[in-house]
């Protein structure tokens, strides 16, 4: 178990991100692609910046398909950095118990599904099951790089002693 500077700061974190997740999915449909469409311009123009010499049509579907992919990246990265702070908490209240992973990716995973079922209810917004499954991967993914850094640090440990 951790010193309880470590367990403050670590649900605090975890706290946020959930705030700033919830915080996200509050926009209305138009901030939100307002939000995405000016990071997907951003992408666009490095990825292959002669698209802006398209035609209309093909403009309008290469935008898209940019903007679709940076939407989606956004929710793997929130839930990476949720699933990753998550298991930091799980793991400063109660140390080194083995469900702590699974119980953060759970964790995570059900804050996924409440977060498109927010969705739901906010003007021009939908729910998807499919986000659900790259909020959730993208928790685990998050969880596996923490336990990896984790278990790198307590292998040099090990090694110092």
């Amino acid at each position: 178990m951790q010193k309880g500077w470590m367990r403050a700061v670590t649900t605090f974190i975890t706290i946020g991100i959930m705030i700033m997740i919830f915080c996200f999915s509050m926009e209305p449909a138009e901030k939100s692609d307002a939000t995405s469409g000016k990071i997907a311009e951003k992408v666009a123009d490095t990825v292959r910046p002669e698209w802006r010499t398209y035609s209309l049509k093909q403009r309008l579907k290469y935008f898209a398909g940019v903007q679709h992919v940076v939407r989606k990246c956004a929710h793997f990265t929130e839930f990476a950095l949720l699933g990753a702070s998550l298991s930091l908490c799980l793991t400063s209240w109660f140390g080194r118990r083995k469900w702590r992973w699974p119980a953060s990716w759970a964790g995570a995973t059900l804050y996924a599904a409440l977060d498109e079922s927010h969705q739901l209810l906010v003007a021009g917004r939908s729910g998807q099951w499919t986000d659900v499954l790259i909020d959730s991967s993208g928790a685990l993914t998050g969880i596996l790089i923490c336990g990896f850094i984790l278990w790198m640090i307590h292998r040099r440990k090990r090694k110092t002693i």
